[in-house]
């Protein structure tokens, strides 16, 4: 099931590359960042819709 944004509620690095139109290399460098809430599940790495969406706000105003 899929909310208004069309995301469904377990992402994967597909998802955030192509809601952020990032490349796949980006995507899989944004599992990684320390502050990301990433979910390891097995060997694959997931973020829930909230907590992406949530993490996204915190990056307003952020500079690298």
């Amino acid at each position: 099931m899929q909310n208004n944004l069309g995301l469904p509620q377990v992402l994967t690095a597909k998802d955030i590359q192509s809601f952020l139109c990032v490349s796949k290399g980006k995507a899989y460098e944004i599992f990684k960042q320390k502050d990301f809430p990433t979910l390891v599940i097995g060997g694959t790495k997931r973020v829930l819709k909230d907590d992406f969406l949530n993490w996204i706000e915190q990056q307003k105003g952020r500079r690298n």
